[in-house]
Order: structure tokens, then C-alpha cells, then sequence
């Protein structure tokens, strides 16, 4: 179920600050990087941003390691937004 969201704010960055923002979200949406600072999400460097957990299992799933890629599948959180519905997903979602 997807949340409706009433409030809206807007903020204004110059572009050193947008640069740092871009550094530490790593790839996740701007949107949910803000909502995941603000929900007090933990924001650990050793744990593979999204786009890096898809390089990773793009590599192990090249390399014939399709049971560590599932594992890793397994341990993602889906992105803000993001609806899955393609059969591979489907698979190792059950």
C-alpha cells in the first residue's frame, strides 16, 4: 500500500551542499535518503548502498553464483517506490 503524502517542502542547496547530499545518499533517491535521516535509519558506510548490491549480484549471477546473488536479493529492502514484478523476483521473493 502506498502512502499518500499531503505535506510538501522545499528546500534550497547550493552546490557544494547538493554535492554532499548526492555523496551520502550513494545512489538512493534523494527523497528517500532525507526520509530515511528523518525515520533514523542506520546510515552505515560498510553496508553496500542499492546500486552497489545490483553491481555485486550482477557479478555473481555472471560468475554462476546464483544461491550467494539470492541471498543477497533476499536482504534488500526495495527502493522507495519501486513495485517488483518480473518472474526472477517473483522466484526468490518466495
Amino acid at each position: 500500500m502506498t502512502e499518500t503524502r499531503e505535506n510538501e517542502i522545499k528546500l534550497r542547496l547550493d552546490d557544494t551542499e547538493l554535492a554532499r547530499l548526492d555523496e551520502l545518499r550513494g545512489g538512493v533517491p534523494r527523497a528517500a535518503y532525507v526520509r530515511s535521516l528523518l525515520r533514523g535509519d542506520p546510515q552505515d558506510p560498510d553496508v553496500a548502498s542499492r546500486a552497489e548490491a545490483l553491481s555485486i549480484l550482477t557479478g555473481l549471477a555472471r560468475d554462476g553464483r546464483v544461491s550467494a546473488a539470492i541471498a543477497l536479493v533476499r536482504e534488500l529492502p526495495p527502493d522507495d517506490g519501486e513495485i517488483f514484478d518480473d518472474a526472477f523476483e517473483r522466484i526468490i521473493r518466495d
